[in-house]
């Protein structure tokens, strides 16, 4: 930023220091003062620079700062790298960031000469006049009532006027208006105290109109009586140290990529208007929002396109809203919004609808048009909460719920928002200790070949067991898993637990069947998935040709390149592979020729309108028949009617699964009715009776 390189390149020594003392960061004019390069300054204490240590007081001023008290302006003598003294003059003050005091800036000049020139200036007048002459700080002598008695060239060079001109002045005359006040009530204190000196900060005009920041040490001299003679003001050019000082203050409360205020001002905003809104009992408004799928813009177009597009969408954002509103960046793609009193609600839904009608306009990224939804979640004072961390907590429960309802629209908060968030941590909390209390259970699910009506497979299903709640769907729970990385330990059961159980059948001699076992995505990409089912493969002595692992089409379109590597990889362990779920998710026909795959399975929402959607029933159709095109087997998920069974069969679908057939039941069950078919003779009664259905149906 323009101003960051002030700070940098300010004529002030500038310093950052933690509260054990250790230098956190100078800037250039202080290094090079010192002597000392950024690199040697790494881990060395700045009380180790001072000239003499044991007149150090800076331990108090802390004290003082942390107490909220203000530090006076003080002297500071350093030590440069060739042993010698340096002055200094500035002031101190908490270096925060997130609103956390940890150490303290201070800001000081060099006055090594002018402390020098002080001396000289004591011991000879005519030295004092030559001084007065040549010196870079302006120098006046000004009568008791403020009228200019002498000038040095330095003073009227600062402020635009000769010497005869000045003497025509009062100092009055070239303060600026907002200081007049000020200038005039430190006149009053000073000769009312018989105060021999001040030193002060205020802002001149010069004849131009132009204004400069100067930093004011004046000394009063009296008679012997205590009747004012003359002060003499010294001032010095403080502008840059002062644009500097706004910069930090800047950078300290606005969001340093958009402009707009940062969480620590919007803090502290929310505070005030939460003390006039109880003061006046009137509400207000939160607004939280994300950009949809914002990540996405990160991840392909790269960090600085997605800074260029929250910068565009801050500017509509202020846009949107009333010079009394606030638009803060809480970091990423999240914005908060403080809306002030309103009249009635219907005037937040007119706000929301316009936020997202601009925020949905594309953005533009160089060469790229890109368009984003946003999603709302709106919490109102007082009535969704009486402070700040209710409110936001509130507004981002709200924002989530409308992300939940597809995105591209917004959401009120309600008393069941916070329901929910707590069922589902109890969830996640009870699902993270599912795994150690060993309340998982596998069940299986008959797969039919439909050509040879003889049981042609099973599928492993995990379940969860859960106390007090029984059964919970896998829908449910399956989700959170991998939201929260769970379901890396719980895949891993999953394979150790329906490889042991293989292994069990395969030594009793029960009828070999295929197995299919569903991967999380999760677990796919981790880099020792491989070598994991190698040693689980070992450890259990499953065979590899009885497996067949089911991976979503996502997973597939995740990293092509690393997915083919990869189920290659499980072909020549043995173990066959499948596509779940397929038509669901954004597969490109192109890869599947690519992947060393066997079989397709059809997702239940295809199947279950199949009979009563064209569309559906049309889907269906195309997948069998470019499967076997593909030389792939196709299974169908969710049969449940004979006449869903009739028509898959109808299109040569190789197998099926379903309640038409058999729920999911234990391993104990499959090995008693499924697992002992020798021949079509000693099948379950029940397969033969579907299938005897199936024949007079056709």
């Amino acid at each position: 930023m323009e101003y960051a390189g002030l700070v940098e390149n300010s004529n002030d020594l500038i310093q950052v220091v933690d509260f054990d003392g250790y230098l956190l960061y100078v800037n250039r004019t202080w290094s090079d003062t010192l002597g000392y390069s950024r690199d040697e300054l790494s881990g060395k204490k700045f009380f180790d620079l001072l000239y003499d240590r044991s007149n150090c007081t800076c331990q108090e001023r802390i004290e003082l700062l942390r107490q909220g008290k203000p530090v006076p302006r003080f002297e500071i003598t350093y030590k440069n790298r060739q042993g010698e003294k340096i002055i200094a003059e500035g002031n101190v003050s908490l270096y925060c960031e997130n609103g956390e005091p940890k150490g303290v800036q201070g800001i000081f000049r060099d006055i090594t000469d002018k402390k020098k020139t002080e001396l000289e200036l004591s011991n000879t007048e005519a030295r004092f006049q030559t001084i007065f002459e040549s010196s870079v700080a302006g120098i006046a002598m000004l009568a008791p009532d403020g009228q200019f008695l002498q000038a040095n060239p330095a003073l009227c060079n600062f402020l635009g006027y000769t010497l005869d001109e000045l003497r025509q002045l009062k100092i009055t005359d070239v303060t600026h208006p907002e200081d007049v006040e000020e200038t005039i009530r430190r006149r009053n204190i000073a000769l009312a105290e018989k105060s021999s000196s001040l030193v002060c900060e205020k802002r001149y005009l010069r004849k131009d109109g132009s204004t400069f920041w100067a930093q004011l040490s004046s000394a009063w001299y009296f008679d012997n009586d205590g009747n004012p003679l003359y002060t003499v003001p010294v001032i010095q050019d403080i502008t840059l140290r002062k644009l500097a000082e706004m910069e930090i203050r800047k950078l300290a409360h606005y969001d340093g990529l958009t402009g707009i205020p940062n969480r620590s001002l919007f803090t502290e905003r929310l505070n005030h208007e939460l003390e006039q809104a109880q003061a006046n009992s009137r509400p207000f408004a939160l607004i939280f929002l994300d950009l949809d799928r914002f990540k996405g813009v990160n991840d392909i177009l790269g960090h600085a396109e997605g800074y260029k597009m929250l910068c565009q969408a801050a500017d509509r954002l202020k846009k949107c809203l009333r010079a009394n509103d606030t638009v803060s960046r809480l970091g990423g793609d999240e914005f908060v919004i403080l809306l002030s009193g309103f009249k009635e609600e219907k005037n937040l839904t007119k706000v929301c609808n316009k936020i997202l009608e601009d925020l949905s306009r594309p953005y533009f990224l160089g060469m790229r048009s890109i368009s984003c939804t946003t999603s709302v979640g709106v919490s109102v004072f007082p009535n969704d909460g009486n402070n700040a961390t209710d409110l936001l907590r509130h507004a981002d429960m709200a924002m989530y719920a409308a992300k939940d309802a597809g995105g591209n629209c917004f959401r009120f908060y309600s008393q069941e928002m916070t329901a929910r968030a707590v069922s589902r941590m109890e969830l996640e909390e009870d699902l993270r200790q599912a795994l150690v209390k060993d309340e998982f259970v596998m069940e299986y699910q008959p797969q039919i070949d439909l050509v040879n009506k003889k049981v042609a497979g099973i599928e492993a299903l995990l379940r969860w067991n859960r106390p007090l709640s029984g059964m919970v769907p896998p829908e449910q729970f399956i989700p959170l898993a991998e939201e929260t990385n769970l379901i890396l330990g719980i895949g891993e059961w999953v394979m150790k637990t329906v490889f042991r159980q293989c292994a069990a059948w395969e030594q009793l001699g029960h009828l070999q069947l295929r197995v299919g076992i569903n991967i999380s995505g999760r677990q796919f990409v981790q880099s020792d998935f491989i070598d994991r089912v190698e040693q689980l493969l070992e450890e259990t002595g499953a065979n590899p040709q009885l497996l067949e692992f089911e991976i979503t089409e996502s997973v597939v379109m995740n990293d092509v390149d690393m997915v083919i590597n990869t189920l290659r990889r499980l072909r020549e362990l043995g173990i066959s592979i499948a596509i779940d779920d397929f038509g669901t998710g954004y597969s490109s026909l192109s890869y599947l020729k690519l992947l060393p795959l066997s079989c397709l399975k059809i997702d239940k929402s295809f199947i279950s309108e199949v009979n009563n959607n064209l569309e559906d029933r049309a889907i269906v159709e195309a997948t069998i028949a470019m499967s076997k095109r593909l030389g792939l087997k196709v299974i169908a998920e969710g049969v449940e009617t004979q006449e869903q069974c009739l028509f898959i069969r109808s299109q040569n679908c190789d197998e099926a699964q379903g309640y038409f057939f058999s729920r999911a039941v234990s391993a104990e069950e499959i090995e008693k009715k499924w697992l002992t078919i020798t021949d079509m003779e000693n099948s379950c009664q029940e397969l033969l009776d579907r299938m005897a259905a199936l024949n007079g149906a056709s």
